[in-house]
């Protein structure tokens, strides 16, 4: 192992997680070592120099926080490859297969021959030309096994475990029953041995006593191996502790055996075990890599780059760590500082609330704790979209990078100082298969593990002419490298498919479709909702650690469906736009760009913008600078958008704005697909503050339509107008949607309201029905006691019933609220309403009274009349005459409402002599409503003799609903010569748009203005 990383220590007093420690950030992390009470790390500089040391050794003992450098490592030639650690003595393997050995000679331990302790790191001599690949060391005994699969032992073998039958051997000696087995891993306890072979198999030799050789019970030590056939996977993997054995098979299950006093075995008890035992609490939960196993616990590392702890949680006497800190099983009742389970391993970071995108590739494990290493991992890319043409400023997110911040701020006149970041020579490889690409660029580390690099022109190659097609979206894996290509950085998880892909796509939303609102259906939502959610953000965070390879859209997007929003935001708009159908979309953002106007030539509106209005509360303000500023400030808003479910484009929700500022700006959009870059082209859009304040008319028949016109504040034009009509609760309507038109010369908007006759009919049908059926409820008893027909009772329940029932259904009256969208999406919410009325029954038009200041006299009679027998024959009635400004009226016998829109229709016709009339003109007269009394009728001559009647009484007249209209004047000169003008085909409306006509009745004669009355008016 050569790379940069970082390395994390637990112990006694790093509260039960592993603590980053910074003083490898800037170091190649070579070998990493550790048994019974000390640890070790081999490191070097990563920058190879005269000054810089080829490899350092520190080493942690006991509870130590704080490395120690080991200077007698300078010794060694060669490049260190392994490190075993024993009680008194150390073993250094190189890579060339040189053992090297120092410490005390007691026992043997040392290989050298004789009891001559060895200050410092000597080769043994026995080894010499052996080319060993493996070292092991326990207490008081040492294992060396060859390229040749020989296996060597020397030391203490009170126990059998060195394999030898003689009990003490001061130099390394064949081990004949162990070397058959060909040892590929092995693996030093206290007095047992464990060993991988080449049929991944386990043999384990030596004491016995807590059953660590997993043989099922006890017996005497042994320095015969023994396989372990109990064992149904094959093994990836051993590791010896103080009395206990674990071994993990290469389909991530792990075994364990032996002792289990602090629950260092996993298997939730402290009861030992005398053979192998799978660990059941990590069966299909986490898949095993590598474990280290110590005195009193056990560490795993899993397929996640993750560590396990079971047994006793390393502690130090005098730590100041309170027992709460450490970590537990959640609702198990272990003992005290112990872990019967596989409890995961926080690992630590610099800031309380940061996330560790750590990942550890290696750990070792010793009595007092355990060091763990993580190698400089790709965990972020920024942006993680870029052309294929190149260009992109890239930035790669790299844990473990050596880094330096500069000591003081220098002057102007001083030289740079040289930062060890600036003398690494950083490479960024961009590998992706399927298509394939491989090219290197050189890269910068920027700040605190951050590379920044160029994204290459990979156009001509087989990748860059797949994506340029526009089809699709080719992930690269990023690799990094500080030592000028030697080492890498290692390869990502692979990258979303693109059916994951596909599955992050928002649906389109189905509102046509009525969904049932239940309670198993909610939960069964939210359960999609949540999943969704949740396989989107692992997409996101797998997408993110690779950079996606794409064609960049040249001119930007086309339009913007729809193109307006409301100031209060939370319009779904889609910005049309040829992109791949499968590409990442964290970072797909829409900016709304609001720029200032510098004037709406409306002074008084435009004192009261913002910057206008900072600028008039100052003290002496100039008013030339102020001429020339604009209305507001510049302002930008990003919001995130997501891909088109049918392939259209991107799109995004609007932002909410400030609503006292909207009229101030001009809007428009643009489009990023990495959030960084935005393409060319930016599309107008529109934002408005709407409010209808009035319909014209506000009231119309229910068996006919009206057609409306809204009058609005804050209205802007664009392609969609659309009116929601919202009905009462109590009726269990839905809300209806109707479409309405901009009318470009007069700048209304305008819609028709529906014709509500169909539901009137159902609703009258219905209850007339329920007046049936309650009225016939009612006279069968009658007609059974009365011994009537009872056929009969019924018919005459349906006449009454027909006679009850009301023929608007009930739904005169019936108020609807009239909401108006700009965009199809956001209504207005100011509850205008409109009327309907009920069907209207006009009475005949009459003539109520002369214009005012107008008297008609009388006729009066002529005394020389014949009377009696002999009298003349009389003559027809005169047609009724009106005069301009007559007061005209017409009955309403049902549906009158107070209304502002009502006329009266009359058509005007000219007669001449015994002519056809011919029409001339329709006019509408304004009209109100009005109470008026019922008209009395004409009363027979007076008796002269007869005595006066009694006035009648004023509460004894009836009243009527009267609409009231002023008869128009016509100018004289306007008519044909000779000929009489009259009203005829009198019709009454309560909106002015919707009409019913009033009974046939003899033409009224209207009198022309008189020339003298023009010239007046003139």
């Amino acid at each position: 192992m050569i790379a940069s990383g970082e390395v994390f220590l637990l112990n006694g007093e790093t509260s039960g997680e592993l603590k980053p420690q910074p003083c490898f950030l800037n170091r190649n992390i070579r070998v990493l070592a550790a048994g019974l009470d000390r640890a070790y790390v081999a490191c070097e500089s990563p920058v190879k120099s005269e000054e810089a040391r080829q490899c350092q050794v520190f080493c942690y003992r006991g509870d130590a926080s704080e490395p120690v450098p080991c200077p007698e490592f300078d010794a060694i030639e060669g490049r260190i490859r392994q490190i075993a650690i024993g009680s008194n003595h150390l073993l250094v393997l190189t890579y060339e297969g040189v053992v090297y050995s120092r410490g005390s000679a007691a026992y043997g331990c040392l290989g050298h021959g004789g009891a001559k302790d060895a200050p410092e790191f000597l080769p043994v001599p026995a080894l010499r030309g052996k080319q060993v690949k493996i070292v092991a060391a326990g207490p008081m005994y040492s294992v060396a096994v060859t390229h040749d699969g020989d296996v060597y032992s020397w030391g203490q073998a009170f126990q059998g475990e060195t394999g030898l039958f003689s009990a003490v051997e001061a130099v390394p000696r064949f081990a004949p029953a162990v070397t058959p087995f060909r040892v590929t891993e092995i693996s030093c306890g206290h007095g047992h041995v464990l060993a991988r072979t080449e049929g991944q198999q386990v043999i384990s030799w030596g004491e016995n006593t807590c059953g660590q050789l997993g043989l099922g019970q006890k017996c005497k030590p042994t320095y015969k191996p023994q396989v372990l056939d109990s064992i149904p996977s094959q093994i990836g993997m051993v590791s010896a502790g103080w009395a206990h054995s674990v071994a993990v098979g290469t389909d991530g299950r792990v075994y364990t055996w032996g002792l289990n006093s602090h629950g260092q075995l996993g298997l939730g008890d402290t009861a030992t075990r005398m053979a192998p035992h799978l660990v059941h609490e990590l069966v299909n939960v986490h898949q095993v890599e590598s474990v280290q196993a110590a005195k009193t616990f056990t560490v795993f590392r899993t397929s996640a780059k993750r560590a396990l702890l079971c047994g006793q949680v390393p502690c130090s006497p005098n730590s100041q760590v309170s027992p709460e800190f450490v970590p537990r099983r959640p609702g198990e009742k272990d003992p005290t500082g112990c872990l019967l389970s596989p409890v995961a391993l926080n690992i630590a970071t610099p800031t309380p609330t940061g996330k560790s995108y750590s990942e550890l590739s290696d750990i070792a494990a010793f009595d007092k704790g355990a060091l763990a290493f993580a190698t400089s991992t790709v965990h972020r890319v920024e942006p993680n979209l870029a052309p294929s043409h190149g260009g992109t400023v890239v930035q790669a997110f790299v844990t473990g990078l050596p880094f330096e911040r500069p000591r003081r701020k220098r002057s102007a006149n001083e030289t740079a100082e040289v930062l060890i970041q600036d003398t690494i020579p950083v490479m960024v490889r961009l590998k992706g298969t399927a298509p394939n690409l491989d090219v290197v660029v050189p890269g910068k580390i920027v700040n605190v593990d951050t590379v920044e690099f160029i994204t290459p022109d990979v156009a001509q190659s087989p990748l860059g002419c797949v994506v340029e097609q526009g089809t699709t979206t080719a992930a690269v894996q990023l690799r990094i490298s500080i030592d000028g290509g030697f080492t890498w950085t290692p390869d990502r998880t692979s990258a979303p498919t693109a059916a994951d892909l596909d599955m992050t796509a928002r649906p389109l939303e189905r509102t046509s479709a009525k969904k049932k609102s239940n309670m198993q259906t909610g939960l069964k939502h939210f359960k999609g909702e949540f999943e969704a959610t949740r396989h989107a953000q692992k997409c996101a965070d797998l997408g993110s650690m690779v950079l996606w390879i794409t064609r960049w859209p040249s001119d930007g997007p086309a339009h913007v469906e729809p193109c307006a929003s409301p100031v209060g935001g939370g319009t779904e708009i889609l910005l049309h736009c040829n992109l791949p159908s499968r590409m990442p979309t964290e970072r797909l953002t829409v900016k709304f760009v609001c720029t200032p106007l510098l004037s709406l030539g409306d002074p008084a509106l435009e004192a009261t913008a913002p910057l206008r209005r900072e600028v008039n509360d100052m003290i002496l303000p100039n008013h030339d600078m102020l001429a020339t500023m604009p209305l507001a400030m510049p302002l930008e808003v990003q919001v995130c958008g997501w891909l088109d479910p049918g392939g259209r484009g991107v799109r995004c929700v609007t932002p909410p704005l400030d609503a006292e500022s909207v009229k101030f700006y001009t809007y428009s959009v643009e489009l990023s697909l990495d959030g960084r870059a935005f393409l060319p082209r930016a599309l107008p859009f529109a934002v408005f503050d709407l409010k209808v304040t009035g319909l014209e008319p506000n009231l119309g028949p229910l068996n006919d339509g009206t057609e409306v016109v809204i009058r609005t504040d804050g209205f802007v034009q664009t392609d969609i107008q659309r009116v929601r009509l919202d009905f009462p609760k109590d009726l269990g309507w839905p809300s209806k949607l109707v479409p309405a038109s901009y009318d470009h010369t007069t700048g209304d908007v305008s819609f028709v309201m529906p014709d509500l006759s169909a539901e009137v009919r159902q609703r009258a049908d219905e209850e007339r029905a329920m007046v049936a059926t309650l009225a016939s409820q009612v006279a069968e008893p009658e007609a059974g006691a009365d011994g009537g027909d009872a056929p009969a009772a019924a018919a005459d329940a349906e006449v009454a019933a027909a006679t009850a029932a009301d023929p608007d259904g009930g739904l005169g009256g019936l108020e609807v609220f009239v909401e108006l969208s700009l965009n199809g999406q956001n209504f207005t919410e100011d509850r205008i309403h409109f009327t309907y009325h009920s069907q209207l029954v006009a009475g005949a038009l009459e003539v109520l009274a002369p214009p005012e200041g107008v008297v008609i006299e009388q006729p009066k009679e002529d005394p020389k009349a014949k009377k009696g027998k002999g009298a003349a024959v009389e003559e027809p009635p005169a047609a009724v005459q009106a005069m301009a400004g007559s007061k005209l009226g017409a009955e309403l016998r049902a549906g009158a409402a107070e209304t502002a829109f009502a006329a009266i229709r009359a058509e005007l016709v000219t007669k001449v002599g015994d002519e056809e009339p011919q029409p001339f003109k329709v006019v509408d007269m304004p009209a109100t409503l009005e109470l008026l009394p019922v008209r009395a009728p004409t009363p027979p001559p007076p008796d002269p003799k007869a005595p006066a009647p009694p006035p009648p009484a004023a509460e004894d007249q009836q009243m009527r609903d009267m609409l009231v209209a002023f008869a128009p004047g016509v100018r004289f000169e306007d008519l044909p010569e000779g000929a009489a003008l009259f009203m005829r085909a009198f019709q009454v409306s309560l909106n002015g748009k919707c009409f019913v006509a009033c009974p046939e009745l003899p033409p009224v004669k209207l009198e022309p203005l008189p020339k003298e009355a023009v010239a007046q008016e003139g």
